[in-house]
């Protein structure tokens, strides 16, 4: 059964284990998009810096809310919330599910949990990022199954300029 909690600090290990593990295959992508080169003076330090965001939405006094999802007890996804109540805008956060219980709906049910718990803090519309690249389409479908479907396409280039 799936449920979903306020994240512990005790947490924060698995949850970085499973954002390392979920995130792997994005940035092996991303690799194969701009090759070697450009790979390693943009994204090399992608999972240190990754892992140091996450580290700290998860503080007390970040002013972010992180539940974790959890089956038979186990943390298997965790997702962050922030909220603005002053202009009613929330946002869908760092998120994750452990590749080995993807496809079984618990992202689906941290989407709805997230969305509810922002409506009942008033806050009135709900965003959410991700990458227009073939490594995020599941990540897109998860998000428009979640009722997102309003989007503003983007492209990020890259350009070396020196040796």
């Amino acid at each position: 059964m799936t449920n979903i909690r306020a994240f512990q600090p005790d947490d924060l290990p698995v949850i970085q284990a499973i954002r390392r593990r979920a995130f792997q295959p994005i940035h092996d992508s991303f690799r194969s998009l701009v090759g070697e080169e450009v790979f390693q003076l943009e994204f090399s330090d992608w999972d240190q810096a990754q892992g140091n965001y996450l580290e700290s939405i998860c503080a007390e006094d970040s002013g972010k809310e992180i539940y974790v999802a959890t089956v038979n007890e186990a943390v298997v996804g965790f997702i962050g919330l922030a909220m603005n109540h002053a202009s009613g805008r929330g946002e869908i956060d760092l998120n994750a599910v452990d590749p080995e219980h993807q496809g079984h709906g618990i992202g689906q049910f941290m989407y709805k949990f997230a969305v509810d718990r922002m409506q009942s803090a008033g806050i009135k519309i709900v965003r959410v990022g991700t990458g227009g690249d073939a490594s995020h389409l599941p990540a897109r479908k998860a998000y428009e199954k979640a009722g997102f479907h309003v989007g503003i396409p983007s492209i990020m280039m890259y350009r070396k300029i020196a040796e």
